[in-house]
């Protein structure tokens, strides 16, 4: 939506009128809420959504299963891909991410497990601080995933390490990583 009025130099009202057409035509496709983010379905079928988010919630991290399918670890793939925003920054409830929304402390706990994006990417936790976190705030089997379904092979020692990290820095203690 900004980019029509500074570009284009298009009035407000304008803009979201053809906003409006374009979304009617298929043209283009929002990232939901009121974020005002828009991707051109002309130029990419399939727009890259978590520059779009980066964009209006540049605190977001990506968190939960997502990280875990991205590292190997399962198979399953989550219905939205969940992000965790900081309360202190404004948030959008939009509709291609589950968006978790947690307040300063929880990334001053987390900014040891947290890896940056390559380029214009969201950045991640490591997968280790990710399970631990769907753990301690689920726990096992709770959060969508259990010790049956998560492919050990794929763990590293750095992970197991990263692991031992997490569990100190959020309060698990000396939990074991594979408790099957």
């Amino acid at each position: 939506m900004a980019d029509l009025t500074l570009r284009l130099g298009w009035k407000p009202r304008f803009a979201l009128q053809e906003l409006y057409r374009w979304n009617r035509q298929g043209l283009v496709r929002g990232l939901g809420g009121q974020s005002g983010v828009f991707a051109n379905l002309v130029v990419s079928e399939y727009p890259d959504w978590e520059m779009g988010l980066r964009m209006v919630m540049p605190s977001a991290v990506i968190s939960g299963l997502e990280v875990l399918r991205r590292a190997g670890w399962i198979t399953q793939i989550p219905y939205l891909i969940t992000v965790t925003v900081s309360a202190t920054r404004r948030v959008y409830q939009v509709d291609r991410f589950e968006v978790n929304v947690q307040g300063p402390e929880w990334f001053d706990e987390m900014a040891a497990g947290m890896r940056a994006g390559e380029g214009v990417a969201l950045p991640s936790l490591a997968p280790a601080w990710a399970l631990a976190d769907l753990v301690r705030r689920e726990g096992w089997c709770d959060c969508g995933v259990g010790p049956d379904d998560i492919y050990w092979d794929w763990v590293t020692m750095s992970d197991q390490n990263d692991w031992a990290d997490a569990c100190a820095a959020l309060g698990l203690g000396k939990l074991p990583m594979n408790p099957g």
